[in-house]
């Protein structure tokens, strides 16, 4: 039998030709895409709004506008900004002040921040320490009865967003210069309160240029950045707002519907005498990085539309799965814009924060310098070998525990001097804008009679000094915060000084621990119940796992950090190095341990080197 005839093989088919790329802006491209009747192969990018191809193709268009104006004159003392903020948007805020105080030198004006619950005291607070002249107004959002779509703006916004409109109704300033919380200042803005006219910019980002709504018959305006002057507000401009808020759900139009607040005011100052600032001050990052990359110099004020720089390091709780997705997306697409944001906002934060902790710290710090001179300083960890560890070894010691050393149960006999909590976990996670110990943490810290001096980040002191319970202790601050920490497995270095920002070594031992035994004059470091080989997040400790109260790192995490190879090893042999370089000896009495880069001793060593600093 004859085999069967196989099938030929089909030819490959070719492959389609790639489409090809947008061609870079230029007016002329925006010209050509007119003369086309529509976007063509090859075209500069549009947006997918179909509008915004309509009013490109009806001639309702502009090009945006960039000016350099080398004339700086600072705000007018009687001028007011104001912003509208919640905890999202906080870090934004604080990029903003700053921005502001580095332009103007000084900057004394008045800052209303128009807020609902969302804005959490300790934020304000903080926000507070950065810029004393902030005032916050505490609205319902929800008195704007104004409808709302499933748009992202509408969503990402919603009726907080309305809260600008506050700014209508204030008569005394001279001027109130309206601004969005995503903005960072790069130069001289004092074209805002320059004149008497209302002034705005218009929105350009999505597309390449201005287009005018239907409705109002004027280029679309973008109301992150608003600047009212004192006859455009009071009992007048309030009867035109409740006006306009009564028709806006009424009014359609595809060019603003899906815009909150920006909606009304398109609506709104289409009735006024509106003098259209150059791009140059109200600069989205759209437009920058796509369009008019060469003209970043002359940007005075970048909008950070869509995803925020400050994600990065926002608490979890405050971000959605879409913003994560966003953000990374945003690292890719807008790297300018974020390395902008990031350079200026990171190095101004930590400078302030800095200043603001040597303020309130220095002396403290300065009178604790040298306190254990000629002794020794213990740094007990929570490791399970603690069960089998005589604890009276280090009676001569200075004695620093840390986090939950609360359950030990001879937490009063061993009366540590100096209790540490540098875990962001114990308080609620990084960034955490409601930080909260655990009642079990404080209920275990409280029933015992021993008040050892407390620790912690200097994040934390707003909530700490409203505590309670904590009435009648000493509490002492480091600076240990994010997005200016470093990790120590990047660096590969630790400058381990108690008066600046700590570095992130995996273990509070390493990150505080070792700073305070420094600045406190320690002739030796000894560690004991540091056993490193964790096995989870919430095992590996001398007390029961159900003890562990407050959120933990994510076992694969913790496990991989402290693999043999991992980050905590690795960590403290960049330690060990720096202390020898010091001649301060740094020794491991845990019973046990596995920390093999640091010379042993045993117990008995352990309480004979106490003992010699006591003779």
């Amino acid at each position: 039998m004859e085999p069967a005839a196989s099938s030929p093989t089909p030819a490959p088919q070719p492959k389609p030709a790639p489409a090809p790329k947008a061609a870079p802006f230029s007016a002329i491209e925006v010209e050509r895409v007119r003369a086309a009747g529509g976007p063509f192969p090859g075209s500069i990018r549009q947006s997918d709004n179909p509008e915004d191809l309509e009013a490109l193709l009806a001639g309702r268009y502009a090009y945006a506008h960039l000016a350099d104006d080398f004339d700086p004159v600072p705000p007018p003392a009687d001028l007011v900004f104001a912003a509208v903020c919640n905890d999202k948007y906080a870090p934004g805020l604080e990029a903003l002040l700053l921005s502001l105080q580095r332009q103007y030198p000084g900057l004394d004006n008045r800052f209303l921040i128009f807020h609902d619950q969302g804005l959490s005291a300790f934020t304000r607070t903080r926000l507070a320490a950065l810029y004393p002249r902030l005032e916050f107004l505490d609205r319902d959002p929800e008195a704007y009865d104004v409808a709302m779509s499933d748009h992202y703006n509408h969503r990402k916004i919603g009726h907080l967003g309305y809260l600008t409109l506050e700014a209508l109704t204030l008569e005394d300033p001279s001027w109130i210069v309206v601004l969005d919380t995503d903005l960072l200042i790069l130069g001289d803005i004092s074209a805002l309160w320059r004149g008497t006219r209302i002034k705005a910019v218009p929105d350009i980002g999505h597309r390449p240029y201005a287009i005018d709504a239907d409705v109002t018959g004027r280029p679309v305006i973008n109301s992150g950045v608003l600047s009212l002057p004192r006859a455009e507000r009071g009992p007048e401009a309030r009867e035109r707002m409740e006006r306009i808020l009564a028709t806006i759900d009424a009014t359609t139009d595809p060019a603003l519907d899906r815009f909150a607040d920006q909606k009304f005011w398109n609506l709104y100052l289409a009735e006024r005498d509106v003098e259209l600032l150059p791009q140059t001050y109200n600069m989205n990052k759209m437009l920058l990085e796509w369009d008019y990359p060469e003209e970043v110099g002359a940007v005075r004020i970048l909008h950070l539309t869509g995803p925020k720089p400050w994600y990065g390091f926002l608490s979890d709780d405050l971000l959605e799965g879409e913003d994560r997705q966003r953000y990374r997306r945003g690292l890719n697409r807008f790297k300018m814009s974020f390395s902008l944001w990031t350079q200026s906002y990171v190095s101004a934060i930590m400078a302030a924060r800095t200043r603001q902790f040597r303020a309130e710290e220095g002396a403290a710090l300065e009178a604790l310098r040298g306190s254990a001179a000629g002794r020794p300083v213990v740094l007990i960890g929570n490791g399970p070998s603690l069960r089998e560890t005589d604890m009276s070894a280090f009676a001569g010691y200075e004695s620093v525990v840390f986090n939950w050393f609360v359950n030990h149960d001879d937490f009063d006999t061993i009366r540590p001097d100096h209790l540490v909590l540098p875990s962001h976990m114990l308080f609620g996670g990084w960034h955490t804008t409601t930080p909260e110990l655990p009642r079990e943490f404080l209920d275990a810290l409280t029933r015992h009679t021993h008040r050892p001096t407390l620790w912690t980040s200097f994040y934390f002191k707003p909530y700490l000094e409203t505590l309670e319970e904590l009435r009648g202790y000493e509490i002492r601050y480091f600076l240990f915060e994010k997005p200016f920490k470093r990790r120590i497995a990047k660096t590969g270095w630790a400058p381990l000084d108690l008066t600046s920002a700590l570095v992130d070594s995996n273990t509070g031992v390493l990150t505080a621990g070792v700073p305070m035994a420094l600045h406190m004059g320690a002739s030796a470091i000894v560690l004991v119940g540091c056993d490193s080989n964790y096995e989870s997040a919430a095992g590996s400790y001398f007390y029961e796992s159900d003890q562990h109260a407050s959120k933990t790192t994510r076992p694969a995490d913790l496990i991989a950090t402290w693999q043999e190879d991992g980050a905590g090893p690795f960590g403290y042999s960049v330690v060990r190095r720096e202390l020898d370089r010091r001649g301060v000896p740094f020794l491991d009495a845990t019973v046990g341990g596995r920390l093999d880069m640091l010379d042993r001793i045993s117990i008995d060593e352990a309480r004979a080197l106490g003992g010699d600093a006591g003779r």
